[in-house]
């Protein structure tokens, strides 16, 4: 029963590290990303097959005296995936969410964990003559050798941190959105925030057991443990990328490019007058946000108002971002038609519609947190007051 496990834990792995292959070379030859955005993503699944055969290599039997048996020199190569790892994906979510991104000298310094990752194995393994070299890998001395832990686990560590900047550019890049849009539900991250959340539990996994490694140094680990915390990571890697393949990465489409935005303060802002009953007049003359596309380019344009005048104004002196305040004149609206005798028979889904909202989800959001109810209540209670 153990070899049936050992042997499926190869498979996994060894599949991992194939369907990475293949989901690297689809991305380039799809078509359907920028070439820069192409080659860092493909860059990343490459880094990950490679992250997938070095694992299978140090700990498959059937597998690594294969390959010791030829050169213990192939040993660690794979593992280079770890430092480049991270620093790729970062690199793709950049480029694919900033319209001026290419690749430029200063983007050198992404390469820092690698260099260093790549000295450390020339001093500490490949520089050592061969009989030490095959002994390091015959009896598991890189498990055992506090140099090659503490390594292990600062380039894992390095990779879990860049993946966690992924995150923080995604979210942050949705926050800009909203000073620039009025709807965000059709911007599709769903692709984006799979692909990154599941590489950072992943690397999250691989720090634990890298960590379990460092204080077995010091106070004895059950093997049992670090067997599991492997033997997951191995797993969660199959199954992530299947669930990709299965999704269609290469169908995404729908992500829109925002510049990056200073951290402007508008605590001290103060307003052009003229601007801001312009303004005040033409949103409630014209209505602009009926329109569920509107956005703040198109709002600047229709007003004679420059976007960045705008976008001050909506934050230093409205204190809101152009989604709030867009969506705030929509509730209003919605009040109205809700407290109507003549639109009792409109549905709920037919007055977000008419108001500029395209989700049922964020039209109760905005609605409860502006008047404490949701729409259906207010409905209802507003009829009762008047029965």
């Amino acid at each position: 029963m153990d070899t049936i496990k050992f042997e499926l834990h190869d498979m996994a792995t060894m599949m991992t590290a194939i369907l990475c292959f293949l989901f690297a070379t689809m991305i380039v030859v799809s078509g359907k990303f920028r070439p820069v955005s192409a080659f860092l993503l493909a860059g990343f699944f490459l880094s990950q097959s490679f992250i997938s055969v070095h694992e299978l290599v140090l700990y498959g039997d059937q597998f690594r005296y294969t390959v010791l048996n030829n050169s213990p020199n192939w040993f660690f190569i794979g593992s280079l995936g770890y430092a480049i790892n991270g620093p790729l994906l970062y690199l793709y979510v950049v480029s694919i969410i900033r319209p001026d991104f290419s690749l430029s000298v200063r983007h050198r310094w992404y390469l820092l964990p690698l260099a260093i990752y790549f000295i450390f194995f020339i001093g500490i393994f490949y520089s050592q003559e061969y009989w030490v070299k095959h002994q390091i890998i015959e009896l598991y001395l890189f498990d055992l050798d506090w140099q090659f832990v503490t390594m292990d686990t600062l380039i894992k560590s390095s990779r879990f941190i860049y993946l966690v900047m992924s995150i923080y550019l995604i979210n942050k890049y949705r926050e800009q959105l909203k000073d620039l849009r009025s709807n965000i539900e059709n911007i599709d991250l769903t692709w984006l925030k799979i692909l990154v959340t599941g590489f950072v539990l992943v690397s999250l996994v691989g720090v634990v057991l890298a960590l379990s490694k460092v204080i077995n140094l010091f106070y004895p680990v059950e093997i049992s443990l670090q067997i599991f915390l492997g033997l997951t990571t191995y797993y969660l890697d199959l199954i992530l990328v299947c669930f990709l393949l299965f999704f269609s990465a290469v169908n995404i489409s729908s992500v829109e490019k925002v510049k990056d935005q200073p951290n402007n303060s508008y605590h001290d802002y103060e307003a052009d007058a003229e601007y801001v009953d312009r303004i005040k007049k033409f949103m409630a003359d014209e209505k602009p946000y009926l329109k569920s596309t509107i956005t703040l380019d198109a709002l600047s344009e229709l007003m004679d108002v420059p976007a960045r005048e705008l976008t001050a104004i909506l934050n230093g002196h409205f204190k809101m971002n152009f989604y709030e305040f867009i969506n705030n004149y929509r509730v209003e609206d919605a009040k109205e038609i809700l407290s109507a005798d003549e639109n009792q028979e409109k549905s709920i889904a037919d007055v977000l519609l008419m108001v500029g909202f395209n989700s049922k989800s964020v039209f109760n959001t905005f609605f409860k947190k502006n008047v404490g109810l949701t729409p259906t209540d207010f409905r209802n209670q507003r009829f009762k007051k008047n029965n």
